[in-house]
This record gives C-alpha cells, sequence and structure tokens, in this order.
C-alpha cells in the first residue's frame, strides 16, 4: 500500500483528523475518554502523533494534498464505505459530551451537489410549474406572459428609439450626399 492509498483509508474511517493534522482546527488536551472514529479520536490522535507527522519529510504536504479529494470517495452515510461500515450519526452528540464546551466539534464532511445540478433542478422545476399553471389557467397565464415580454420589450425599444435618434434612418442616403 502506498502512502496516498493509506492516507485514503485514514481518512475514510475518520474524516475529522486531516484538519487537525493541518492546523486548520485547534489541537486542544485529548478528553479521557475517546470515541472512535469520532472528533475526540481525531483530537487525541493528533495531540500524540503531530510531532511525528511533522518530523517526517512531506508528511504533511502530501497530506495536505490528497484529504480533500479523500471526501469525493467516503461514501454517502447511508451505503457501506469501501472499507468500513458507514460513518455513524450518534458520534457527534457523544463527542459534544466528551469534548469541553468551547471546543466545536467537527461535523462529518457532508457532500454538496454542484451548482449545475442545483440549478438544473430548480429550472426543471420551474418549468415545470409554469406548464402546471398553464395548462389549468391558460388566460391568466397568457396574460401574465404578454406583461412579462412587455417589461423585457420597453429597455430594448428605448434604446432603439435612442439609437434612431443618433444614427440617421438610411445610412446608404448619407453616404450618397458624400
Amino acid at each position: 500500500m502506498n502512502a496516498v492509498e493509506a492516507i485514503h483509508r485514514a481518512v475514510e474511517f475518520n474524516p475529522h483528523v486531516p484538519k487537525y493534522l493541518l492546523e486548520m482546527k485547534s489541537v486542544i488536551l485529548p478528553p479521557e475518554h475517546i470515541l472512535k472514529r469520532g472528533d475526540s479520536e481525531a483530537v487525541a490522535y493528533t495531540f500524540f502523533h503531530l510531532q511525528h507527522w511533522k518530523r517526517v519529510e512531506g508528511a504533511i504536504n502530501l497530506l495536505h494534498c490528497t484529504w480533500e479529494g479523500t471526501f469525493r470517495m467516503i461514501p454517502y452515510p447511508l451505503e457501506k464505505g469501501h472499507l468500513f461500515y458507514p460513518y455513524p450519526t450518534c458520534t457527534e452528540q457523544a463527542d459534544k459530551e466528551l469534548l469541553p464546551a468551547f471546543h466545536e466539534v467537527s461535523v462529518y464532511p457532508k457532500k454538496e451537489l454542484p451548482f449545475f445540478i442545483l440549478f438544473t433542478a430548480g429550472l426543471c422545476s420551474f418549468t415545470a410549474l409554469l406548464a402546471l399553471l398553464t395548462h389549468y389557467y391558460p388566460e391568466p397565464m397568457g396574460q401574465s406572459a404578454k406583461m412579462i415580454l412587455s417589461w423585457f420589450y420597453l429597455p430594448i425599444s428605448y434604446v432603439m428609439d435612442k439609437l434612431e435618434t443618433i444614427l440617421p434612418a438610411n445610412i446608404l442616403h448619407q453616404l450618397s450626399r458624400i
């Protein structure tokens, strides 16, 4: 197993550890009890092993370059992981009880949908709603469509009127005068 695969396996097991090792979150004294795969385990691991990571040249840099890509490979919580069972959802509350009150507990990294997918879903839903409304209420929707089109046409007609005052109506007629 190479180093990148080891990082992927470790992040899949406990996704909280990289932020502590990269010092994106502050390291505190570990609690007396730790919760496996929880934030408390990440705090304890970092507290005792950060100096080892810093001692190996390039280890922190490799972790920084690879750990975020690992989150795309982590399955959704309801799916079975590549190596481990799904990340337990109950760890957040238990970690809040184990760690000090001033410490902000890490939350399992949620996968976010790309903007394009959300935009496409919203556009499809809006189009379906318009089609449904047009089917049930054809007259009011026709009037609404005319009103909206007139709103869009108003600035265009204003610009066209201003261009007609600036530019002559017949450019060929003006060129023939020269």
